[in-house]
């Protein structure tokens, strides 16, 4: 079996490994070999530079004017999302801060002055359904984070860009037909008023699947044939009812118990490794099978696991699984076949095989810690998006790949509610919306549990299922 050091003396990919970001003129010949001995001419590109975009990763964003942000969804991942955007660099500051519930909103209020010296008045913090919107409308802020609920971040990042600001919203861009319509609409507006608009897919920053898809294009897997991708993990924390909590704020509060708003796992979890293969692959699905089921559920009425075989475009083919159970095996990994090697990824290692079983290409996780400081992929990402906004360019096309994905995702989780083939025309043109009529009419409070708590059987043609 042929070595690292071996592959690249014979296909002189040392300096593909760390190529300057966004040298895509480089790409190419870096991976393919200059000369006979480096074996030039033995792989093709999959497409051409043009339609390539690699990002720069540096340790820390330029330094240059001040981007002010404000923070829509003040929870976990939110909180995350600030830390992670101050840690760009220099000249970055938290300025506002909004979500639904007090309490939440608080406690990243704390951990910004704790942890991080951002002192977030008090006046610029605000609380309750329509709190987005006070926020959006500040002339004070140049960049809006959006992290609330999913099936909110259409809306959200529509009424941002509405009011000129850049933003930067969390997967998945969408989690029905409706909202994808929307964000496509709005992505465009954007991208007409110079208005940046990043997606949260953060391994399209992870330097290790960076490094892994400029292989892949360089053609070092050849034609893509098929994939496979994967997210077996535990259960969600178990968030006890309070007994002042109406049916709406329970339900907001336990978000992952309920596809209306977070899209099932397939949305909220594997929608990583399927925006993987769409990346890789520059192809979106033609059509899906799925199934999937509640084994230890108990709340709520998502799934607990599902299952699906994709037809992409170019014939070319994707199996994928998800399931979030406590006590089983965890995998999180995506497969891409070529007509001349394998690739394997996963949260620790990267590789290129050939047909043959020889590894033709391996990421060194070592060699990059020796050549930069910053390795995460969340960090990086808020990098990138700093730099766009500091030099005046747009980073939406990225964006159009995980709204692409995000899609995929809703055909997959279709097609196992409903027992049914999915296509993506027909999904494209659906009118399914899954946020709430409630929401819609302003008569949130007083939604009903019981009506929400219905769970999907596939084969049933009835609007209860």
């Amino acid at each position: 079996m042929s070595t690292r050091r071996d592959f690249i003396k014979k296909a002189g990919t040392g300096s593909a490994l760390f190529a300057a970001a966004g040298a895509t003129s480089s790409l190419f010949t870096s991976c393919s070999g200059s000369d006979s001995d480096s074996g030039k001419g033995k792989y093709t590109p999959l497409h051409p530079e043009s339609e390539i975009y690699i990002p720069n990763l540096p340790d820390k964003a330029d330094d240059g004017k001040p981007v002010r942000a404000a923070l829509i969804g003040c929870g976990g991942r939110g909180t995350g999302a600030a830390f992670q955007f101050l840690d760009t660099g220099d000249n970055v500051s938290i300025v506002a801060l909004a979500d639904m519930f007090p309490d939440r909103l608080k406690s990243c209020q704390n951990q910004l002055r704790e942890k991080k010296g951002m002192n977030v008045p008090d006046e610029a913090c605000y609380t309750g359904f329509d709190a987005y919107k006070k926020v959006c409308e500040s002339p004070n802020i140049d960049l809006v984070l959006i992290a609330s609920h999913s099936c909110f971040h259409t809306e959200h990042m529509k009424y941002a860009v509405d009011h000129g600001k850049h933003v930067f919203v969390e997967k998945p861009a969408s989690i029905d037909p409706v909202q994808y319509r929307a964000f496509m609409v709005a992505l465009k507006q954007a991208s007409s008023k110079g208005l940046n608009v990043m997606n949260g897919a953060q391994y399209h920053w992870h330097r290790p699947f960076v490094e892994s898809y400029k292989m892949i294009q360089a053609g070092y897997i050849g034609k893509i044939l098929t994939g496979n991708v994967c997210y077996n993990t535990g259960n969600e924390q178990h968030i006890k009812r309070q007994p002042e909590w109406s049916d709406t704020e329970w339900m907001l509060r336990s978000f992952f118990n309920w596809n209306w708003i977070n899209g099932d796992q397939v949305s909220n979890m594997l929608i990583h490794w399927i925006d993987i293969f769409c990346w890789f692959s520059h192809l979106k699905p033609v059509s899906v099978s799925a199934f999937g089921s509640r084994i230890r559920r108990t709340v709520g009425n998502v799934y607990d696991n599902f299952s699906m075989d994709f037809e992409f475009e170019n014939g070319v083919t994707m199996f994928g699984m998800v399931r979030r159970m406590d006590g089983c095996s965890n995998k999180q990994s995506i497969i891409v076949q070529g007509d001349k090697g394998i690739y394997r990824g996963t949260t620790s290692e990267w590789t290129i095989h050939d047909l043959e079983g020889n590894l033709v290409w391996q990421y060194d996780s070592k060699a990059a810690k020796e050549k930069f400081k910053t390795h995460d992929m969340y960090t990086l990402e808020h990098i990138d998006l700093v730099n766009h906004i500091r030099k005046g360019t747009l980073i939406n096309h990225v964006t159009e790949t995980n709204v692409t994905s995000a899609m995929t995702c809703i055909m997959a989780r279709e097609s196992a509610y409903t027992g049914k083939v999915v296509t993506w025309d027909n999904m494209v043109a659906s009118d399914l919306n899954m946020v709430p009529p409630e929401f819609a009419t302003g008569q949130f409070g007083k939604m009903d549990l019981k009506k929400y708590e219905i769970v999907p059987l596939p084969g049933v043609a009835s609007k209860e299922s």
